[in-house]
């Protein structure tokens, strides 16, 4: 690099980068010592150059690559630059700002919670740790107002995520108390007791990447059973270790910040999306979608009349995960989508502050789309907790707070077995009957394993929790290709994915056909289920037009007339007219000039930045709209 020149350049691959024909990086100023070269340059969001830039989001994960080396080019000259041995790369949201600690008055104290010395298992490459915890002693109501995480530094490769959740049950020290010198328990292993299934609603949420939050100034979350709050929380720790490395003990966990300065408004985290179970499949060498619908019956039922609004969020998937979408609908029309993110990264999962925040009232639908990608694999994957099952899920942070906790769905099991071509199963098998009382709890058994956990009498078993395995009990009885054959077995043999056209017929109801709805309430067990009560279907409704770049002028322009007649080419140029065509393809169906039409999807102009990130099929209405 001669002097101050700076160079816009493009690669392809394992390449030297090229010099972009159109230069669009500005220099706007820089300096050098001894240890560090520093230079600050701007480059717009949108350069319209398709062939040789990408196009910049400011709502989506930015993955910056770079490398650097101890010499500059030989003569100036652009294309000698030679292998820099010192590289990277990191996730980034580049229009948010990076979080930053406050300083925190006197008024605030913190609680911290930590996983107990954890070992991680040396032949499992994932585990869930679950650990309980309550809270301190607080003669008032108290607000938590924020958290940072407290990973430990020579375990940053191995945690993934930690929820901590709410625990609800009525008279909950006669469930929770006994357990809470105890070093906990692997989540949904052998151990784990059933009333730590009451512990659904998460009080903070952190996943990799992040760096903390504190949370607006009018809100805050209660501490406590009687001021609305929890008194007893449920640690759950994901961690990964891909290598098998041996040793590896923890203790990371959460700072948590609580103020008796008590905020105006109660605040709470919704979440929604596919149900975590088994019966969301995802076929081997497929762009998948999955679709998780919190139905309107749900919304209007557990929501207050004014609503709620959502000021924050944080969308989750695992390795499959290409994009995840929040979409929004009332009164049949779809509002502005709530948050998305069209290049997901597993490995960065920040909180998003929202921009403009969204009210959601009794009746209203919400939808989460999430965008998979199997094409790499050759076996069919499964909903779970395991790195390489798959999760389609939104946290959703809002106020004011309601008991509504968890609203999601997925495929039926009728509707499944409908694809793969499964007339009929054999009844299952009885349980044998327990001393469980209403709520499923054996106290006398939950005392028992928590005396023998805490005396070391009891031996804490960790061993691979694979959902799957539910499959087993579920054996067919026809067709005759079928019989006497389990659901596992049927699933997970490669040959039945070779039927594409079962894939097909599967991909259709997953994405929009009838699915089972569980609509949970703080105090409700969370289990899972291959079954739930409330049918549902996807909504029809008028969507919202594909976005388009109008910033970039294509063959003659982008058109700004009403494309009488035909709205992809006609207009002012021969771009694309506006979205009020009258009677025309794009715009209204039944014709004059209307905000919302039955929007029928654009074909994608090869052109323009937006058929990157949606595409369109022709002639499929928006309210069933398909993005792969």
């Amino acid at each position: 690099m001669r002097g101050s020149d700076i160079y816009d350049r493009y690669a392809t691959g394992n390449t030297v980068p090229q010099v972009d024909s159109i230069q669009n990086v500005q220099l706007l100023g820089g300096f050098q010592n001894d240890t560090h070269t520093i230079l600050r340059f701007s480059r717009p969001w949108s350069t319209c150059d398709e062939a040789e830039d990408l196009e910049l989001s400011k709502d989506d994960t930015v993955r910056l690559i770079w490398a650097y080396g101890n010499s500059d080019p030989v003569g100036g000259d652009p294309m000698s630059i030679g292998y820099h041995s010192q590289r990277g790369g990191k996730s980034i949201f580049l229009s948010e700002p990076r979080f930053q600690m406050p300083l925190l008055g006197e008024d605030v104290k913190a609680w911290d919670v930590r996983s107990p010395n954890v070992t991680l298992p040396e032949d499992l490459t994932t585990i869930y740790w679950c650990k309980l915890f309550k809270i301190p002693p607080m003669p008032q109501k108290t607000h938590v107002i924020g958290y940072v995480p407290l990973i430990s530094k020579d375990n940053i490769q191995h945690v993934h995520h930690i929820l901590l959740y709410e625990c609800h049950l009525p008279e909950s020290d006669k469930y929770f108390e006994r357990w809470i010198d105890v070093d906990g328990a692997q989540c949904f292993g052998a151990n784990m007791p059933v009333s730590w299934r009451y512990c659904t609603s998460p009080l903070v949420a952190w996943a990799v990447g992040g760096e903390g939050n504190m949370v607006p100034e009018n809100i805050g979350f209660p501490l406590g059973e009687e001021h609305g709050g929890a008194t007893y929380f449920m640690m759950e720790l994901h961690y990964d270790n891909p290598n098998l490395r041996k040793g590896v003990v923890d203790n990371s966990g959460l700072r948590v910040f609580y103020t008796e300065n008590l905020r105006p408004v109660d605040a709470g985290i919704l979440i929604l999306g596919h149900k975590v179970s088994p019966m969301q499949i995802i076929p081997p060498r497929q762009h998948w979608f999955s679709t998780g619908i919190c139905s309107s019956g749900c919304t209007a039922k557990q929501l207050p009349e004014t609503g709620i609004t959502i000021f924050a969020g944080i969308l989750h998937s695992h390795l499959l995960g290409r994009n995840i979408t929040l979409r929004h609908v009332r009164e049949n029309k779809e509002l502005p989508v709530v948050i998305r993110d069209l290049s997901y990264d597993f490995n960065f999962q920040e909180i998003r502050n929202l921009k403009k925040e969204s009210t959601v009232l009794p009746g209203d639908i919400l939808i989460t789309e999430c965008g998979l990608d199997s094409t790499s694999r050759t076996n069919a994957t499964f909903g779970g907790f395991g790195t390489g099952e798959e999760m389609c899920l939104a946290f959703m942070f809002y106020y004011p707070r309601t008991e509504l906790a968890y609203c999601a769905s997925g495929p039926s099991t009728k509707s499944l077995f409908n694809a793969l071509g499964i007339e009929e199963v054999y009844p299952p098998k009885g349980q044998k009957p327990g001393s469980t009382n209403e709520f499923g709890i054996d106290v006398d058994a939950e005392t028992q394993l928590a005396d023998g956990l805490r005396s070391g009498t009891a031996q804490n078993k960790m061993g691979k929790v694979d959902f799957v395995q539910l499959f087993r009990g579920i054996v067919v009885k026809s067709p005759a290709k079928y019989e006497n054959r389990s659901l596992y077995d049927i699933v997970t043999s490669k040959g039945t994915w070779d039927d594409n056209d079962m894939i097909q017929r599967m991909q259709e109801i997953v994405s929009r056909g009838e699915h089972k709805e569980t609509c949970d309430l703080k105090s409700t067990s969370r289990g899972v289920k291959l079954n739930d009560e409330a049918s549902i279907s996807y909504p029809e409704f008028t969507a919202l037009p594909p976005e388009v770049n109008r910033n970039c002028f294509v063959d003659g322009g982008i058109g700004n007339g009403n494309g009488n007649g035909n709205g992809k080419e006609n207009g002012n140029g021969n771009g694309i007219g506006n979205w009020n065509g009258n009677g025309n393809e794009i715009g209204s169906e039944t014709g004059g000039d209307t905000e919302y039409g039955v929007w029928k999807p654009l074909p994608c102009l090869p052109q323009l930045p937006s058929c990157s990130l949606y595409r369109w099929q022709d002639r499929v209405l928006a309210n069933r709209p398909t993005f792969f």
